[in-house]
This record gives C-alpha cells, sequence and structure tokens, in this order.
C-alpha cells in the first residue's frame, strides 16, 4: 500500500473527489456555460404547473428575487434555475410545511453560488445537474435538491401527500454537489439526490433529517416519526461523496447508495463530518448505506458522531450496511495510492452509550463481499461519560472482518455497568462458498465498569484458533480479501480482560458441518493481571473445544475471572460436540463451567487430562473460592465405547465453591469417570472443598464393542479423591441395562479411592444398576501393591441408598464406611436423567443375605463405624427382616415410617435399639434384643416384643394396637430419643417417645424391677408387671381404660401418687399367668401383688347376766396394710353359750375371708355370763301400800308419777330426795315411761 499525502492534502484543498468515468462527466459538463451566464432564476421564462406563484421582478439593482407563493403547494417549471454569486432568491410561502417545486427543464446544470431563503420547503429538480458552490448559502425550512426526476404526479403532489418518488429517466442523471452552507430551520430537511451525490460543504438540519441519497430511484417520505425516511433502488450509479460537513442534531443522517451498473464508489465519508448528535428532545441517528455497491462504505479521517453531550442524554445510533465497508482508509476509483486517515465513530453520551452497528453481506460467489476492514489508530465509542451503561458496538462481517483499532462501549464514571462489544466475521457465508474468518491482530476493546459490572466483548466467527502473540495488524492490498483461518491472540484478549472487560468467543449455528471448533493453539497464556471486578472469559462452540495436548493456561492473579466452555451447541444431527483441555486454570474465586453435548460415537463430550483447576483466591483453602460445573451429555450410541466426562490426572480445587460434575451417557460408556493413571507424571485424580459442595452425577452402561464386552458405570470414582471439610458429597449413578450389557455399578468407589467429608459435611451415595450388579460398590483393596480397601468416610452423615435389576445385592460393602454422626442405609434409585429417588417399597435385609433387594450382611457391619446406624427412613414402606445376629457398638434404628413390617429374626445387640414402624414389630424365639435403650413404636400395628432373653434397661414407644414387651431383668418404662431419618431433607431426625398411646399395654420384667418413666395411656387397658416391686418415683401417670400394676411384693415399692379403683384397689396373692386367690375386676384399677400379707381379727371379750342373751359381739381387723378397710373381709362371730346356758367362762369364735387376698388369722374372745337376775321382795315397812295393780293392771304402760310437789322448791320436799324417789323407782322394774316434770331429780331422771 502506497501513501500519498500529496494528493490527500490536495483533495482536502478542492474538496475531496471522484475520478470520473467518461460519461459521468460529459452529464456533469451538459449546459455548464449556459448556467454560469445566468445569476437568477429565468424569471422572464417559466411556466406554473399547479399553485399559484407569484414571480416578482427582481430588486436590489437585479440582484433579488422575490418568489410569492400563495398556496400550501405550487409547481413551476423554469428554464433555468441557478443564482450566482452576490445574488439572491427570496421565496415567501404559507408556512413551514408549504412545499414549493422548481423543476429545471432547459437543459442546463443549476449552479447555486449565491443565496436562497425560504420559510417553507424548496424542491429543485435537475436532471443536468445542480451544485451549490463554496460562496452558497441557503436557508429554508427544508430542501431537496435532485437530479432525478420526480415521479410523483402533479395530482398526487398538489393533492397533499408526503411521499416523494424521484427517478432516472432517459439515462440522464447529473451531479448533486454541495459546496456552502445549506441550513433547514424548525426540523426540516435537507436531502441531496442523484446518481453522483458530493457534499464538501456544510449541511445543517438541526431536529431534522439531512440526506445525502444516490441511486436511480429514490423515495422521500416525510411522514411517519417526524423525520425522513429513504428507499432506494439500483441504477447505473451508486456514488455518495461526503468530505464536508452533514449535520443534524438531534435528527438523522443519511447516507445512502445502491449499486450501479458503472463502476460506484459507494458511500465515502473521507475528512468529514457526519453529526447528528443526541439532545435531551430526541437521540440522534446516523445511517450509511451502501447497498449492493460492491465498493461498500468507506470512511476514512472526520468524525461520524451521535454523542450526547447534555445532562440525560444518551448515545445515538449509527447504522452502517453494506457489501463492504472500509474504516480508516480510501483509496479513490482508478487511483493505484490509499489514503490511511484514521476514523472515529462516536455514539457516547452522558447518561449512557449508544449503539454502533457496522454489517457487511456476502453475496454467493464475490468473495470480497461480507467484509469489514478497519485500521488501527481507527476507533468506535459508545462510552457513558457521566452516570449510565456503556452502549453496544457490533461489527458484522458476514465473511471477513478485519479489526486492529480500538472499540469502546465503557460504564460511566458515576455508575453503571460495561456495554457489549461484538466483532463477528464468516457466520454467514453463502452456501457453495467456504471462506470466511476474522482476524483481529492488535485490536483494543474496552467495555469496562469503573462503578458497574464489567461488559462484554463477543468474538464470532465460525471456525477459530486461539494462538499465542501480541502482534499489531495491517491491513493487505485489498483489505477485503477472504480470510481463511479465524484467529485471535491471546494478547489481545488479555488486554480486554485487563482493560476491565469480559471475553466471550463463540462460533455459531451455521456454516459448514465440518465447522464451529474452537482451537487452542500451543502454549496459549490466558492472563489476567489488572483489575478487581469479576470478569468472564467464555467460549461458545457450535461443535468442539479443542485444547489437549497444548498445556494451555488460564489464570488470574487480580480479579476473578469466570471461565467458561460450551461446546455443542449447534443443532446438526451428528455433531461431535466436545471439550478437551490439557493445561491450568487459576481462576483467583471466579467460576468455572464446562458444558458438552454431543451425539458422535467415537469421542467424549468431556476430556481433563492432567489439568488443574484451581478457583480459590490466592490458591489458598483460607480464602473464598469460586464454583465448578462440568457438565456433558450423549445421546444414545450404539458405537465405539467412550465415556461422557473422563477425568484423568486432574485436581480441582474450589474451597468455598460448589463442584458439580454430570455425564449424562444413555448408552455405550462410564457416564463420568474419575481416574488415576500410573506413572511418572502422573497426578492423582482428585477434588477438594471446604465448604463447598460436592456433586457428581452419571449415567451410563456397558456394551458389547468391537467384540469386547466392556463395563459401563454410571460414576466410577477410580484412585481418586473427593473430599470436602463442611460441604456435602453427593454420587447418584446410574448403570443403564443393554441388550449385551458388559455391566457395571450405578456408583463405583474402587482402587484405593477416598470419598470423605472432614467436618460438618455430609456424604450421599445413591446408585442403582439396572443389570445383575450392585448398585453402590464401595470396593475391596486390590492385589495391586501398595492397594488398600476403598473407603466412604464422613465425620458427620452419610447415605447409602442403592437398587438393582438382578438377583443380587443392591450394596456391596467390600471397602469401609464410616459416619462419625449417622450413616443411613436404604434403598434408592436413579432415573435417566441422573435425579435419585427412594425405593420406598423395597424391603431390607439386615445380617445376612436375600434373594434381591438392598442386604447388609454380617460381615458387612464389621466394616461400618457410626455414631448412629439406620436402616429405613420415615417413609420408607418395604419389610425390614434381621436374618442375621447383630452385635453393633453403635445405636441402631429400624425405621419403616410409610408401612412394612419389621421383624426380627435373630439376635440384635446394641447400646441403643430404635423400631419405627408403620406396621407391625415382632420378634421370633430367640431374637433377643440386647440394649440400653429400646424405643419401639408401631404408628399402624403392633409391638410384641416377648422374647424372655431380652434385656433392655429402659423401654419406651407405643403403638396403634397393642404394645406387648418382655424383659429378663430390670426395665423402666420411660421416655427416649432415638435417631430416625427424613426422606424429604435427607437428614436425621430426632424421634422422641416422652409418653407411651397404646390401644393396650404389657410390659413385664422376669426379674427385677419396672419402674415407671412415663405416663401411659390405652384404650384398652394396661398392664405392667414387675418381678420384684413397682417403683413411680416421679409420680408419673396411667390414664385411659383400666390398668393393672403386677408386682412380687409391696415392700420397697413407690407408687407415687397412684391409687387403684374400687372397694379392692389392692390385691393380693396372685401372680401373673400364675396363682391367683383372688378375682381380678376389670373395670377397676389394681395394684396386684404375689405375695400375700396376712390381716388379724380380734374379737372382743363380752359378758352378760345369766338368762340373759349374748350381747353384739365386737372384732377389730389389724394388719391391713395400703390404705385397705374392712371393707373386703366378710365373716362372722358367735358364741356357743346361750340365754339360758349357765354361769361360767364361753369363747367367741369368728369365720372370716378377705376378697383381697389377705391370708386371715382370728383371735377368739372370751364371753363371761355371770349370775342370773334375782328380783328383790316389797318392803312394807318403809315403802307405801301398794296393790300392784298401780303398775301391773292398769292398761296404759306403767309409768312414774311425779313424787313431788310439781312447782314446789327443793326445800319443800325435804330429806334426802334423790334417795326417797329411787326407792320409789327400783321397786317397779316395768316402768316405761315417765312423767317429764321439766324439773330435776324427778322419776325421769333414772
Amino acid at each position: 500500500m502506497k501513501q500519498a499525502l500529496s494528493s490527500r492534502r490536495a483533495a482536502r484543498a478542492q474538496g475531496v473527489r471522484f475520478a470520473m468515468r467518461p460519461v459521468a462527466l460529459a452529464l456533469a459538463c451538459m449546459g455548464a456555460a449556459p448556467a454560469m451566464a445566468q445569476i437568477l432564476p429565468t424569471w422572464n421564462n417559466f411556466t406554473v404547473r399547479g399553485g399559484a406563484v407569484n414571480v416578482g421582478m427582481p430588486t436590489a439593482g437585479g440582484s433579488v428575487l422575490p418568489i410569492t407563493q400563495t398556496t400550501q403547494r405550487a409547481i413551476v417549471d423554469w428554464q433555468g434555475f441557478s443564482i450566482g454569486v452576490g445574488n439572491a432568491v427570496n421565496i415567501t410561502q404559507p408556512g413551514a410545511t408549504s412545499i414549493l417545486l422548481n423543476r429545471v427543464t432547459g437543459g442546463g446544470l443549476s449552479t447555486i453560488a449565491g443565496s436562497l431563503t425560504a420559510n417553507g420547503r424548496v424542491f429543485l429538480v435537475n436532471p443536468s445537474g445542480v451544485l451549490f458552490t463554496g460562496t452558497s448559502s441557503v436557508n429554508v425550512g427544508g430542501l431537496v435538491a435532485s437530479t432525478l426526476q420526480m415521479g410523483t404526479s402533479n395530482d398526487a403532489f398538489m393533492g397533499g401527500t408526503e411521499s416523494f418518488q424521484f427517478n432516472q429517466q432517459g439515462g440522464l442523471s447529473g451531479r448533486v454537489e454541495n459546496q456552502g452552507s445549506i441550513t433547514a430551520t424548525g426540523g426540516g430537511t435537507v436531502a441531496l439526490i442523484g446518481a453522483d451525490v458530493r457534499n464538501s460543504g456544510r449541511l445543517v438540519a438541526n431536529h431534522g433529517t439531512a440526506g445525502l441519497v444516490s441511486a436511480d430511484g429514490v423515495t422521500i417520505d416525510f411522514a411517519g416519526d417526524g423525520l425522513t425516511t429513504f428507499k432506494v433502488s439500483p441504477g447505473l450509479f451508486s456514488s455518495v461523496l461526503n468530505g464536508g460537513t452533514v449535520q443534524a442534531d438531534g435528527g438523522r443522517v443519511v447516507l445512502m447508495a445502491t449499486a450501479g451498473s458503472e463502476v460506484a464508489q459507494g458511500v465515502v465519508n473521507v475528512d468529514g463530518v457526519l453529526r447528528a448528535r443526541s439532545l435531551s428532545s430526541r437521540n440522534g441517528e446516523i445511517v450509511l448505506d451502501s447497498g449492493s455497491a460492491p465498493a461498500g462504505i468507506t470512511l476514512a479521517g472526520g468524525e461520524v458522531t451521535v454523542a450526547g453531550h447534555g445532562e440525560g442524554v444518551k448515545g445515538g445510533t449509527i447504522t452502517a450496511t453494506g457489501q463492504g465497508i472500509l474504516i480508516g482508509s480510501y483509496t479513490p476509483i482508478d487511483e493505484t495510492f490509499s489514503v490511511l486517515d484514521p476514523a472515529t465513530l462516536d455514539a457516547s453520551g452522558k447518561a449512557g452509550g449508544g449503539s454502533i452497528t457496522l454489517r457487511a453481506s456476502a453475496v454467493a460467489g464475490a468473495p470480497d463481499t461480507g467484509a469489514i476492514a478497519m485500521t488501527a489508530g481507527s476507533t468506535l465509542r459508545a462510552d457513558a461519560t457521566g452516570t449510565g451503561n456503556g452502549g453496544q458496538i457490533q461489527l458484522l462481517g458476514e465473511r471477513t472482518l478485519r479489526a486492529y483499532g480500538t472499540l469502546s462501549a465503557r460504564g460511566g464514571p458515576g455508575g453503571g455497568d460495561g456495554g457489549f462489544i461484538e466483532t463477528s466475521g464468516g457466520f454467514a457465508v453463502p452456501a457453495g462458498d467456504t471462506n470466511g474468518g476474522i482476524e483481529l491482530l492488535g485490536l483494543r476493546t474496552d467495555a469496562s465498569a469503573p462503578a458497574g459490572r464489567a461488559g462484554t466483548w463477543l468474538i464470532d466467527p465460525f471456525d477459530v484458533t486461539i494462538v499465542n502473540g501480541a502482534a499489531a495488524g495491517t491491513l493487505p492490498t485489498n483489505p477485503f480479501d477472504p480470510i481463511a483461518t479465524s484467529t485471535v491472540q491471546d494478547g489481545d484478549i488479555n488486554a480486554a480482560l485487563n482493560a476491565g472487560t469480559g471475553v466471550t468467543i463463540t462460533t455459531g449455528t451455521s456454516g459448514p458441518a465440518t465447522a464451529g471448533n474452537v482451537n487452542f493453539g500451543g502454549g496459549v497464556l490466558i492472563d489476567r493481571t489488572v483489575g478487581t471486578a469479576p470478569l468472564t472469559f467464555e467460549v461458545d462452540a457450535n461443535l468442539g473445544i479443542n485444547a489437549l495436548n497444548t498445556n494451555t493456561t488460564i489464570r488470574s492473579s487480580a480479579g476473578p475471572l469466570n471461565v467458561v466452555f460450551n461446546a455443542g451447541l449447534g443443532a446438526l444431527p451428528d455433531q461431535n460436540g466436545n471439550i478437551g483441555f490439557n493445561g491450568v486454570i487459576t481462576t483467583n474465586g471466579g467460576d468455572v463451567v464446562m458444558n458438552a453435548r454431543s451425539r458422535d460415537t467415537g469421542a467424549s463430550p468431556i476430556i481433563l487430562n492432567n489439568t488443574q483447576i484451581d478457583t480459590r483466591i490466592g490458591q489458598l483453602d483460607a480464602n473464598p473460592g469460586g464454583s465448578v460445573s462440568i457438565t456433558g451429555t450423549r445421546s444414545p450410541t450404539t458405537g465405539v465405547f467412550n465415556n461422557v466426562v473422563q477425568i484423568t490426572d486432574t485436581t480441582i480445587q474450589s474451597s468455598t465453591g460448589n463442584v458439580s460434575i454430570t455425564g449424562i451417557g444413555g448408552t455405550n460408556g462410564t457416564g463420568v469417570q474419575m481416574i488415576s493413571t500410573v506413572g511418572a507424571n502422573a497426578v492423582a485424580t482428585s477434588v477438594s472443598t471446604t465448604l463447598g459442595a460436592i456433586r457428581i452425577t452419571g449415567v451410563g452402561s456397558g456394551i458389547s464393542s468391537s467384540g469386547i464386552v466392556s463395563p459401563g458405570y454410571g460414576i466410577e470414582i477410580n484412585g481418586t479423591t473427593l473430599r470436602s471439610t463442611d460441604g456435602d458429597i453427593v454420587l447418584h449413578g446410574l448403570h443403564e441395562a443393554a441388550a449385551i450389557d458388559g455391566g457395571g455399578n450405578g456408583v463405583a468407589v474402587v482402587n484405593s479411592s477416598v470419598v470423605t467429608a472432614l467436618g460438618s459435611g455430609n456424604i450421599e451415595i445413591t446408585g442403582a444398576s439396572q443389570g445383575a450388579d450392585p448398585g453402590v460398590l464401595i470396593g475391596a483393596a486390590t492385589a495391586v501393591t501398595g492397594s488398600v480397601a476403598s473407603r466412604v468416610d464422613g465425620n458427620h452423615n452419610v447415605v447409602l441408598r442403592a437398587a438393582t435389576g438382578g438377583a443380587g445385592d443392591a450394596l456391596d460393602i467390600s471397602g469401609t464406611v464410616r459416619a462419625g454422626n449417622v450413616l443411613d442405609l436404604r434403598p434408592g434409585g436413579v432415573d435417566v436423567l441422573g435425579n435419585a429417588s427412594d425405593l420406598t417399597a423395597n424391603p431390607i435385609t439386615l445380617g445376612g443375605t436375600a434373594a434381591s433387594g438392598f442386604a447388609v450382611s454380617a460381615d458387612e457391619f464389621t466394616r461400618i463405624t457410626a455414631g448412629t446406624i439406620v436402616a429405613g427412613s420415615n417413609l420408607h414402606a418395604g419389610g425390614i427382616d434381621v436374618v442375621g445376629p447383630l452385635a453393633l457398638a453403635s445405636p441402631l434404628t429400624l425405621q419403616n415410617g410409610g408401612g412394612g413390617n419389621i421383624t426380627l429374626g435373630a439376635p440384635v445387640a446394641t447400646p441403643q435399639l430404635g423400631l419405627l414402624s408403620g406396621g407391625n414389630i415382632t420378634q421370633a424365639a430367640g431374637a433377643t434384643i440386647t440394649a440400653g435403650t429400646l424405643l419401639a413404636r408401631s404408628s399402624g400395628g403392633n409391638v410384641l416384643l416377648n422374647e424372655p432373653g431380652n434385656d433392655v434397661g429402659t423401654v419406651a414407644g407405643g403403638a396403634a394396637g397393642r404394645f406387648e414387651y418382655t424383659d429378663a431383668n430390670a426395665l423402666t418404662l420411660g421416655s427416649a430419643t432415638v435417631t430416625g431419618y427424613d426422606a424429604a431433607s435427607n437428614l436425621p431426625q430426632p424421634v422422641s417417645a416422652t409418653s407411651m398411646a397404646a390401644g393396650s399395654a404389657l410390659v413385664r420384667t422376669l426379674t427385677g424391677d419396672l419402674s415407671l418413666g412415663t405416663n401411659v395411656s390405652t384404650t384398652g387397658g394396661a398392664d405392667l408387671v414387675a418381678a420384684a416391686r413397682f417403683q413411680n418415683l416421679a409420680a408419673y401417670t396411667i390414664a385411659g381404660a383400666p390398668w393393672r400394676v403386677w408386682a412380687d411384693t409391696w415392700i420397697g415399692e413407690t407408687r407415687g401418687g397412684l391409687f387403684g379403683s374400687g372397694l379392692l384397689p389392692n390385691l393380693y396373692h396372685c401372680a401373673y399367668l400364675g396363682l391367683c386367690g383372688v378375682t381380678v375386676s376389670a373395670t377397676d384399677n389394681h395394684f396386684i401383688y404375689a405375695q400375700q400379707p396376712t390381716a388379724t381379727v380380734v374379737i372382743g371379750d363380752a359378758s352378760r347376766r345369766g338368762g340373759l342373751p349374748n350381747p353384739p359381739f365386737i372384732y377389730s381387723i389389724t394388719g391391713l396394710i395400703l390404705g385397705d378397710t374392712a371393707a373386703g373381709f366378710p365373716g362372722f362371730v358367735s358364741s356357743p353359750a346361750g340365754p339360758a346356758s349357765p354361769p361360767g367362762v364361753y369363747p367367741i369364735n369368728g369365720v372370716f375371708a378377705s376378697a383381697a387376698g389377705y391370708a386371715v388369722n382370728v383371735i377368739p374372745g372370751q364371753l363371761v355370763v355371770g349370775a342370773f337376775v334375782q328380783l328383790p321382795m316389797p318392803d312394807v315397812l318403809r315403802e307405801l301400800p301398794n296393790t300392784w295393780t298401780y303398775d301391773r293392771n292398769i292398761g296404759p304402760p306403767p309409768i312414774c308419777f311425779a313424787t313431788g310437789p310439781l312447782e314446789g322448791d327443793r326445800a319443800d320436799q325435804g330429806g334426802d330426795i334423790l334417795a326417797r324417789e329411787w326407792t320409789r323407782v327400783r321397786s317397779r322394774p316395768n316402768l316405761t315411761s315417765c312423767v317429764d316434770t321439766e324439773r330435776r331429780n324427778g322419776c325421769a331422771d333414772f
């Protein structure tokens, strides 16, 4: 390329010029001499074709021509229309929207060298040409200067249409050129239209539209959004050249051309200014469109701006469309030199950046089309200069993009996010054409945000190679030459990152079937060293991302750098969307994401080989880290066996960041294989976090391939360590069955692998096999030297869920399992998408093997260490059977709260046993329970644990039906808490029994005391049976139906406020299921004792006189206990002595029984019978005469009448009154009544 500075200076001095073809030159010169001789329009030679127009006589010495238009529209045909230097034409119109159409019919060029003014719009149509010289000054409401004939009919024009057609007629269309100053006021339009349009002067149409339009046919539409639009049709010529100023602040600038059959210059702006600054009223807009002109658009030097400098104003819009776009260089037609002159396009704004879009369209078979070329030094800006977001810049070369300059879409310093920059090439190459791509040597992009989120630079070729380098670019002789291979330098990517811009490379979704890959060259270094804001380096491939055997390094020593790889984004039927990586990724707190999907049968969607991924800040566990997500999917295939996600000799460290690895393979390979090889340079594969979770999901299958049957796993952890401190570790794997199945587990942890959570993190492993192998395999040591058993080692909770489709065991624990808190063992499955679930209907077998299903043998229990072991969950509904002896150092809970039975068919010894069922809980003969605490609860059945060898310290629980428990030794019926497992949260769940509720309850000790340590309530009755004593030290209650407390003795017992009911609350001499001498009421509460107390009946002595009947005998009962009364002692007392018995001593005997069960001892009394009673003889000397009729023969009852004066005083009666009255009474033994005198010492006193 040759720089001709002298030619450049000459062009500027003359006004930029085209080298003209002969035809164009002849047209431009036609009638030139007559036009120059004329200084005013032919005021004496014109015809009014429509409306009312008055052309006055020239004034001011013949230098000013007044024209008056009195109708809204008017048409005048002129023989000639020119204005000489120093001359003027003043047009007066009804209003700003009025139009005066001036058509020149005389064949001469219209030269405007003087002044033209109008308060409305003026159309000047002259096919021979229109020239506004450097001395011209035009100030109108609007101007259309055209060398195309008006195609709109006079009637339509006069009818008020706002859409006007201009067409080339007869192959004649001269040049329209402005070298002077043209201004449209009031938001009007300035439009220069023709086959060849040039401006080296100044066009101003603020708030309106300024357009340079070259075509054979143009439609101008003044209606719509207030700005004028143009539509063009191709023809003979196509040339628009601007070297001056085209200004429409708050409006629209349009430079438009289309294809011509002659050599066409297209749209060119050389050292000119295209300005449509954005205002508060409206954003500016610049439209550059070269249509199908092969020369396209050239922007060299000068400025193209839609910037908004006012407060609250955003940048406007710049759009350039053509077959080719060249920025920063200009080669005139038929010249051998080029002018290098960097261009500036500016869509910045104080309140936010605007948009710049350059698009070059490709034409089939035309390799120079669809190309954009930008020189070093050229600049495109869409910055926010105050507070606001950066704008958008898009360079879209459908076939080719060469960009070596600067692109900037920064967020505002006062706040706002970075913008978006896109550089795309080769994304729409026509069918049959093969070349297309990008070259971005030395390109500098900046979408940073000093006070917001970083923006993005998108690189979008169709196949691209990232290479090591930082060279600057120079345009070739033909800047539109196709590019065979797209390349992006790592140095240019680093420059963008260090400027604070995220970088995304994508290869689109269309093009040749073999295209769409992103390749890394050897030694590529993506290195962020500046800035603190999070940034993203993203690679999105239609097909594959290939960085195997390249030793690629992607790192940040500054702010977090997110690294994203997406492969297989296209929709091709047999796409190979693979990611292969070998190297180092160090994000300093950023995330790592890898996604790939493929149908290819010969490669794994994701391969990491000898790779180190470290997302920790400063590469220290003490600091936070970003997350890691690796996802590979492959549609079902039947070809070569390959894994979906293959991770070999690779380390992943993320501290607080989560790690997710997913491989969904359908058939023909392992879903996720993590393996360490053996060799001098081998690195043990590992994943390590502190607080971050580790989640691995895999679906795969084994298959017969090339005559070799190979196993396929859902997940294979082979010689690998998965380590977390406080983050959870979750493994979900499915082995799908195949027609010829090579076998494999859902999850296999083998070859000295370790899955460990050192702190509060939980471990969950769920594996299912649709074949005959176990769903989960924890492998034993192998014969290889140094091999040890694989282990699952959690300091907190561990869950193992498994299922198998064959006749074997679902869970194989040949290695070791430890849970510092709780280990949960239960059936579980995984679907074809890797989602895990419980298989609640599957049975659980413990202590032995099962024909099929989930079983944990006694031998496997020896390799289990846990704070507590839970088999099942609160939702498990299958049966749980203990078929072999279990002697565990850990508490054990069997839980099937969803239904099913728990059957103890063999002894269980554990510090604490929980039996939690929705069905029945039973034990076979000899299947004893030995535990410190037993909590047995059935929510829908019975608890029947009556084996005499049971030996627990405390039993608790309840049942919907019967609760029965027998213990060999002393027992407390109390409260207990055991550990169950909540299936929904997959976490331990404390299960407590603070009271007992049952349909009926029987709790029995065969030796020792029975202590009540909780409240008991039943609906059918309770029997608490103590071989020794009953104790209720804390005053618990027994409620509901009648209850019975059975004990050997009452001595030393503590009832705690419990009392029996009815007449006999306490019963004795009655053993439970043994000898019983009493009747136990079914309707009362009782204390019942096997021992028998003795009650003593002591009969009191009595005496009487002979001849008299026996007096009532009295007796007392001693020896009663526990508040018993004599109510329960039926019997009678008698003596052999009768009324006729002679005086003497006779026994008083008794016969008694005890309904309460007392033994009765009777101590007889004595009856002393005295002498017979003798009646006294009458004393006739001292007693008054008595005929005895007084008290014996009178019918009324004998009565003693008052002996003294009824009203007399004691003194009046004299002597010993009491003695005298007694004498009178005692001689009358048959007295039954007295007359009561209400006085003392009367007979009534005796």
